[in-house]
């Protein structure tokens, strides 16, 4: 099991220009799943690879990758939240990596540009929590998404990347916690909850530049600093930045600067990964007790994956677990962990399945008084009918769902679809 990688790869996909893209429009309690601009990118997909011919050829490899992955979430809130009942959430990602050394003589230099197209009812309004049953729902939109430039130094394992970054595709994340649907599993509500809108992660990046450094197989550190608002708006109002164009830094919306120095385990052990993490955000935070702004928040998280019990080559058990902790008096959330485990292949002839089990818990600061914490419990299974195919099954049970006593305990069931082509 590969529980590390240096950088985010794009996932490449070859598709012949004699191959010929039907949408299907999907209808789900009377509203168009895929709208005119997700038609739109498509369409554009199809054409791009006749242009970029002459730029796949050179040498052995291509130099130019084209990708569109799209997944689709229909959940039920069996009972318990705001309100029960059938929603839905769904995402069109397209992208383009090119290998400049190949296409320019650019020595280890790399380009990616991709665009996200979001949809659907939500979930968040039937379930009222906070932690995010789904974790690919956002505003409805189509935007510029991650696009960045990289330059690597092979001679000291050095990586410099620039552009419109996501945090949460680099810092604080856990490989193994990959099949559940929560978004509390992916980038943590420690960071989130705490920082101006969320900071650069799904589904807005941000303006920023990170730097990775893997001097020897066994340790990393990766440094990054960030535009401190995504949003551009003190609100949180989605539609100022909603086509990911927006740029705008200064105005009072400061800069997030997060470092991560990481340890995989590798050669004859079992695989592993053991991180440690800091945040700083340099924005004005309001004193939860009401007293004076706070100029800045900040916050420390570890997590650890690990293999205990290996029953043939990417087959076996793993356990996670991460923890983080911010200040109480300006911070929502004041600490909050994941535990759990997966076995991949633990039903026979499904070796690249994996069953997870979770465990989340989000404790609310003490200065917001009659708040409560918010736990996730969640079951997950991950069936992988090809590579480019994919089907998540979830179980969550969502205890104190909005951190209050108001609402019943949530049971929701979800199934998601993931397609690349």
């Amino acid at each position: 099991m590969d529980l590390f990688e240096l950088a985010h790869a794009g996932r490449p996909v070859s598709l012949p220009r004699t191959i010929v893209v039907t949408a299907t429009k999907l209808f789900f309690e009377g509203e168009t799943l895929v709208n005119t601009t997700t038609v739109i990118l498509a369409l554009i997909l199809i054409a791009a690879p006749m242009h970029a011919s002459k730029f796949t050829s050179l040498g052995k490899h291509r130099a130019l990758d084209l990708y569109l992955d799209s997944s689709i979430d229909i959940m039920n809130n069996a009972s318990g939240g705001t309100q029960t009942g059938i929603g839905y959430n769904g995402l069109v990602s397209l992208g383009l990596d090119v290998d400049l050394t190949r296409a320019l003589g650019w020595k280890a230099t790399s380009l990616r540009i991709s665009g996200l197209q979001l949809y659907g009812s939500g979930m968040a309004s039937r379930v009222g929590d906070l932690l995010g049953a789904s974790s690919i729902e956002g505003y409805n939109s189509a935007r510029l998404y991650e696009s960045w430039l990289e330059k690597s130094f092979g001679e000291i394992s050095l990586s410099l990347r620039a552009g419109l970054l996501l945090a949460d595709e680099e810092f604080a994340t856990m490989q193994v916690a990959g099949p559940f649907l929560n978004a509390t599993f992916g980038w943590p509500e420690f960071i989130s909850m705490n920082v101006v809108n969320t900071g650069p992660a799904f589904f807005v990046p941000a303006l920023g530049a990170r730097l990775l450094w893997a001097p020897y197989n066994n340790v990393y550190g990766t440094l990054g600093i960030f535009d401190g608002d995504t949003l551009d708006s003190p609100i949180g109002d989605d539609a100022v930045n909603s086509n990911g164009l927006h740029w705008e830094l200064g105005n009072g919306q400061g800069a997030m600067v997060i470092g991560e120095i990481g340890f995989p385990l590798n050669g004859n052990l079992l695989p592993g990964l053991y991180k440690f993490g800091a945040w700083y955000h340099s924005a004005k935070f309001a004193d939860l007790s009401g007293g004076a702004d706070h100029i800045g928040n900040r916050g420390i998280y570890t997590s650890a994956e690990q293999m205990i019990y290996s029953q043939h080559a990417d087959q076996g058990l793993s356990l996670f677990a991460r923890a983080g902790f911010a200040p109480q008096d300006r911070s929502k959330i004041a600490q909050s962990f994941q535990v759990g485990l997966s076995y991949a292949g633990l039903i026979p002839n499904r070796n690249n399945d994996t069953l997870a089990i979770g465990l989340s818990h989000a404790d609310i600061t003490t200065d917001l008084i009659g708040r409560k914490a918010e736990t996730v419990f969640e079951v997950a299974y991950e069936y992988v009918k090809r590579s480019d195919m994919t089907i998540q099954l979830s179980v969550q049970r969502i205890f104190n769902p909005g951190e209050t006593s108001e609402l019943d305990d949530a049971l929701v069931l979800g199934l998601r679809g993931n397609f690349s082509f």
